[in-house]
């Protein structure tokens, strides 16, 4: 069966291989088993060189930070380790199953800096994960100052030379995810230097537009400074061209959307049309044809429909309960400690003063859209409140500018789902011009978040660990601590549409990766490479003591990690 997209009727089907990589019965019956193994696709000579072009989600950035490193000690919280993120992501998941070798050895493969397919990054890892913390349960991993911390770590990746420093594997031969975090789909086409050189913020530029346009910046050289010698031809789609790729798996435009939205729209450097869009995914996918590559694409999910937007309308216990998606008055119950009233009553004020009430209610990803608190300003005003008993000015002073960086308005949610709904029309259109089977992420994911029982893919997510995880709710289990990277487990729910993908539409037999296990950490017996995932429960609401170190109880560590993400640069 070759299928252009993949949403349910390329999955196994319950009388098929099922979600947990075998066994039958439907999502209610997901039993683990091995989930690797074999010749990659029965010897299938497609699956020799698998190369992958994208952005964070590729690079299997996760927590606001992205580290190849294990056994890198946690400096706020002595015996704790920080996980590795970029061996966990979904492409990393795809190069294990498909690659013919025992799986456990797969795996050791990818954390090995002398024959990883991985650009890794050493320790402490770019850009600032969060971390557990001793007396605060959780903060960012280079309090103070990130471009001065561990010796100017993070500024070093802005400039070649030195970013032989953030890379394990600094001269490597085998690195084929060449995935840039922060990149947009026009920049994988055209982008052939970092934008800036610089860790410290650039003038003239106001709040999170600052980080936006600089996302790719921290992130270019230590991917890409291995193909520096293609001069002006180095882009990332050039740069995977150059490793004679057969198959390419694909999957950008998510930086297009989230600039714009983190910029409160200021940001119009990416793509910001549906035909515009087409026009950038088709270059990158005959690009890749033409160096005799097979390609498989994906479009993106509501970025709306992840926890790292939380909406002000008031819910019922029973919603906040569920968790299927995030509500501002059910973090604020949990986290203050407060009556669910009480919560909506706070809720109720910041949306009259920010303008994100919608009295009628409202439905998000439609012509009704839902108005938002960010993670970060959630937690902006958690921290303030629960210091000072009082709510905080999330504009500074200056009306409107908070936009973006704290809240979302629903006429402004209109305008991010409008262009995220054009960067995906582009994407299918380029995908069926192109003759490109299409994983469609966005109908996973709205599944997912739908809450809807009869929805295979809210059926898949729940049954992972029933009663436990998962769902896209703010530490669901499908979603790293910034609300937008999957976690663990999410990439796994990734990787497992695109195997599903890639075996209907090019005949391959890859194994299917066993969700469950990736969940658990039992798909290798190495302790340092599997590992129960770190972002979903239970281990979110007590990483410290999954990892071995002291319990600390679920308020007070909601509460620290307040401070935390109150003031995380997520992008």
């Amino acid at each position: 069966m070759i299928c252009r997209s993949v949403p349910v009727s390329c999955l196994p089907s319950s009388s098929g291989g099922t979600f947990g990589g075998g066994g039958g019965g439907g999502a209610s019956a997901i039993v683990p088993n091995a989930g690797g193994g074999g010749a990659p696709g029965g010897g299938s000579p497609l699956l020799a060189r698998i190369v992958g072009v994208g952005d964070s989600l590729t690079a299997g950035y996760q927590a606001n930070g992205m580290l190849g490193a294990t056994g890198v000690s946690d400096p706020l919280f002595p015996g704790v380790t920080v996980p590795p993120t970029q061996e966990q992501g979904y492409w990393a998941d795809i190069d294990e199953q498909a690659s013919g070798l025992p799986l456990s050895q797969a795996i050791a493969r990818e954390f090995d800096p002398a024959t990883s397919p991985l650009p890794l990054i050493a320790g402490p890892g770019i850009n600032n994960q969060v971390v557990p913390a001793i007396g605060a349960p959780f903060g960012q991993e280079k309090p103070g100052n990130s471009c001065s911390a561990d010796g100017g770590f993070d500024a070093a990746g802005y400039l070649l030379g030195a970013s032989k420093r953030v890379r394990m594997n600094p001269t490597s031969t085998t690195i084929r995810d060449v995935a840039v975090p922060g990149i947009t789909l026009h920049e994988a086409n055209t982008l052939a230097e970092p934008q800036s050189n610089t860790c410290k913020a650039l003038p003239g530029i106001r709040g999170l537009l600052q980080q936006v346009v600089d996302g790719e910046s921290s992130t270019y050289w230590p991917v890409l400074r291995n193909f520096a010698n293609m001069g002006p031809q180095l882009t990332m789609v050039n740069a995977a061209v150059k490793l004679k790729p057969t198959l390419a798996v694909v999957w950008l435009g998510a930086n297009d959307v989230l600039k714009y939205m983190g910029s409160g729209g200021l940001f119009h450097g990416g793509d910001n049309s549906a035909g515009q869009a087409a026009s950038d995914e088709r270059q990158a996918i005959n690009t890749l044809k033409h160096a005799g590559a097979r390609v498989i694409v994906a479009n993106l999910p509501n970025i709306l429909e992840t926890a790292y937007f939380m909406r002000a309308t008031v819910p019922t216990q029973a919603t906040c309960n569920n968790n299927y998606q995030t509500y501002v008055a059910c973090v604020f119950e949990a986290v203050l400690q407060v009556p669910l009233a009480t919560a909506a009553g706070l809720t109720a004020t910041l949306a009259k003063t920010y303008q994100l009430a919608t009295p009628g209610g409202c439905t998000p990803t439609t012509t009704n859209p839902c108005g938002y608190l960010t993670l970060q300003g959630t937690f902006t005003v958690i921290n303030y409140y629960h210091k000072t008993g009082k709510l905080p000015d999330l504009d500074n002073g200056k009306p409107g500018s908070g936009m973006g960086t704290y809240y979302i308005t629903p006429a402004f949610a209109a305008k991010v789902q409008s262009l995220n709904d054009a960067i995906n029309t582009g994407i299918d259109d380029a995908a069926q011009q192109t003759s490109t089977p299409l994983v469609d992420v966005t109908s996973i994911f709205a599944g997912v978040a739908s809450g809807n029982q009869s929805n295979p893919y809210f059926q898949l997510a729940i049954h992972i660990s029933p009663g436990t995880c998962c769902t896209l709710g703010f530490e669901g289990g499908l979603l790293s601590f910034d609300g937008i990277h999957p976690s663990n487990t999410g990439y796994a729910l990734v990787a497992y549409a695109f195997i599903a993908a890639i075996n209907a539409a090019y005949g391959t037999k890859i194994p299917q990766i066993n969700v469950r296990a990736a969940y658990n950490g039992t798909r290798c017996g190495e302790v340092s490479h599997c590992y129960q995932d770190p972002y979903a429960p239970p281990c979110a609401q007590n990483p410290a003591g999954c990892n071995g170190g002291l319990r600390v109880h679920d308020v007070s560590m909601l509460r620290r990690r307040a401070e935390a993400l109150g003031s995380a640069d997520l992008f």
